[in-house]
């Protein structure tokens, strides 16, 4: 490597850290949703199987709760999409859930995987860049 192709190394290294930035954004934000969802899914299980006057804590987000007593069990709101949310049974909006849980596992699984291969291709490039630097510091 010459000093052009080290400096193109170099400039290719940091776009690759500026990709890896933002794949681990996009995991952290996938990671928070997954998370949400998760509880949601809890949540709407305990809704269904309890009783008529059972008093359950129902989250409301922030790690904030609120008392609520089950008077209809069998609906729920669920969010379908731009802001729109429809009336399901319980047992359709826990499926609902179900999926999009799903998929965001496996999206999250897809940008580990990426991440992984960024940071490998990284790692060698950056050894590739360290000892063409030494050898040209050598001559020097």
């Amino acid at each position: 490597m010459n000093e052009q192709e080290i400096k193109q190394a170099l400039s290719a290294l940091d776009l690759m850290r500026a990709q890896a930035e933002s794949l681990a954004e996009q995991q952290q934000l996938i990671q928070y949703s997954l998370e949400e969802y998760t509880r949601a899914k809890e949540t709407l299980s305990k809704w269904k199987d309890a009783k008529k006057g059972e008093e359950l804590l129902v989250p409301i987000g922030g790690n904030s709760f609120v008392f609520a007593k089950v008077e209809f069990n069998s609906k729920a709101l669920v969010g379908i999409g731009s802001g729109v949310t429809v009336e399901r049974p319980v047992e359709e909006a826990i499926a609902t859930l179900d999926g999009r849980i799903n998929e965001m596992a496996e999206g999250l699984k897809k940008i580990n995987e990426s991440l992984t291969i960024l940071e490998t291709r990284s790692a060698n490039l950056t050894r590739q860049v360290q000892a063409e630097y030494d050898k040209l510091q050598g001559k020097a």
